[in-house]
């Protein structure tokens, strides 16, 4: 049997032993620990950002969204008012050009609208056609004048035409028209006005 002291020497070295495999593992279990935190620290920080992010993008998308219908709304209505501005114009236009024909100055217009309506015919004899209103003031003398300045046989339709104003020319055989009536001039100023009007409402000066 071992002495009592080597008992004593044989427990210590035991407990010895024991304290030294114990604190091996608790440092073990604390460094497993410890990482365990830190993923779980980096896996909320992660997830925190990812979060913040889809938030963000949502955010950012309905800001999109809620801008997009906003500025689809504000050129919506931008077209409504340039559309009423042009239809107000072009009725304003008509007004005026309507009045010309009761002013001393609208047998002159009429003359050079001729005119320009038979120069653009192809040379050759043609007709003149105007409103029933307008048919008096096409004298012969008128129609000669005519052929002079031209340098085309000019001759007025009876029939009178239906328009508002202005004059229609027809070659011989009728088969071509050149359209110089009020209102057709008017359309035919519809897109330079119309294009007038857009550089005016993009520079800002006519919406407020």
């Amino acid at each position: 049997m071992p002495l009592p002291d080597q008992i004593s020497l044989l427990c210590r070295a035991i407990r010895g032993k024991g304290q030294k495999e114990a604190e091996e593992i608790l440092s073990r279990a604390r460094k497993q620990a410890d990482r365990i935190l830190q993923e779980a620290k980096e896996n909320t920080q992660r997830d925190l950002e990812v979060q913040t992010s889809q938030e963000r993008q949502s955010a950012y998308q309905r800001a999109q969204q809620v801008t997009g219908a906003a500025e689809l709304k504000a050129r919506q209505q931008v077209m409504i008012t340039r559309q009423a501005l042009l239809k107000e114009v072009f009725e304003g236009a008509e007004e005026r050009l309507l009045a010309i024909r009761d002013g001393p100055g609208y047998p002159k217009i009429l003359r050079l609208l001729a005119i320009q309506a038979i120069s653009s015919l192809s040379e050759g004899p043609c007709w003149i056609q105007v409103r029933k209103d307008d048919q008096a003031l096409f004298s012969q003398a008128l129609l000669t004048d005519l052929s002079k300045e031209t340098g085309q046989t000019v001759e007025l339709l009876p029939e009178p035409a239906d328009i508002n104003g202005g004059c229609l020319a027809f070659s011989a055989n009728k088969k071509v028209l050149v359209d110089f009536s009020f209102h057709a001039l008017l359309k035919k100023a519809e897109p330079r006005l119309n294009d007038l009007m857009a550089t005016e409402f993009l520079s800002g000066k006519t919406v407020e």
